[in-house]
């Protein structure tokens, strides 16, 4: 691909963004569900569970006991991330292979390549938006505190890596899904999984050894365990496994998740699956 092709072919993906975030914007259902739901979690969690989160064994002294809101903010955030990016993603993709809209879209002078960066760019503004509405709401209603200078730089590059992450595991997904009224079953139960073992809502190091690596294998974990870095005192990583936040190999994984999962994507994506 030449410059001027590949030039265009991120004008047209930038088009077909905001032609997606005005189709969305139209339905107030779906930007409840893709805004304000996670948000809902955030309130219900911060709100019933009041206790505080103990320092990690090999701290001690350190740091004093963080609030579980200070702890949960992060895990949520990486929900919002991934539920964004794959599970709505997914979801909407197998709607409209089944019901012909893609269909209708592969006649246009779209490429493949731009509908991609549309996905991206559209599961990127969204994500954006919940972050900001969640971290709002956690400092001004639960006391949470923001990160440092550094904290807010591993923030962005873990956005920047995990929403494409995200959307080529929801490209993907829509390969085995058999029917539109099937997506949301076949996809939620991977969402709902990875959330219990990526250490959303208790640590890592408490499950067996076998389970942490299995989520080592997914984003969603690399995700929640740098966002931990971000929110949580440093001290904190005792708690992780390896007693390490091991940012390193959080963006090696997503890395070469979005590699092979847009290799995946491409080769496994079809814009009709009706016949």
């Amino acid at each position: 691909m030449n410059a001027e092709a590949a030039w265009r072919s991120v004008r047209l993906g930038y088009a077909y963004t905001l032609l997606s975030l005005k189709t969305v914007y139209r339905e107030p259902a779906a930007v409840f569900f893709m805004v304000l739901f996670p948000v809902l979690f955030l309130v219900i969690f911060s709100s019933l569970l009041t206790f505080e989160i103990g320092v990690p064994e090999g701290a001690e002294g350190q740091v004093p006991a963080i609030k579980f809101s200070q702890y949960f903010v992060a895990g949520i955030l990486g929900v919002a991330i991934f539920g964004t990016s794959f599970n709505l993603l997914g979801n909407s993709l197998a709607i409209q292979q089944y019901d012909g809209t893609l269909k209708q879209l592969a006649a246009t002078p779209l490429p493949k390549s731009s509908f991609f960066m549309g996905l991206v760019g559209t599961a990127l503004f969204y994500t954006l938006l919940q972050l900001v509405v969640m971290i709002a709401l956690g400092v001004l209603a639960y006391g949470v505190e923001l990160p440092d200078a550094n904290g807010w730089l591993t923030l962005i590059w873990i956005i920047l890596l995990g929403v494409p992450a995200g959307c080529v595991m929801g490209v993907a997904i829509t390969a085995i899904i058999p029917s539109a009224r099937a997506a949301p079953a076949v996809i939620q139960a991977p969402f709902i999984i990875f959330q219990f073992i990526s250490g959303v809502f208790f640590t890592l190091s408490s499950l067996p050894t076998w389970l942490q690596w299995v989520a080592g294998v997914f984003p969603l974990r690399w995700v929640a365990q740098g966002l931990r870095s971000v929110f949580l005192p440093d001290a904190y990583k005792y708690a992780e496994p390896g007693m390490n936040w091991q940012l390193d190999i959080a963006a090696i994984v997503l890395a070469v998740w979005i590699v092979v999962g847009l290799g995946l994507a491409v080769l496994t994506f079809k814009w009709d699956r009706s016949g």
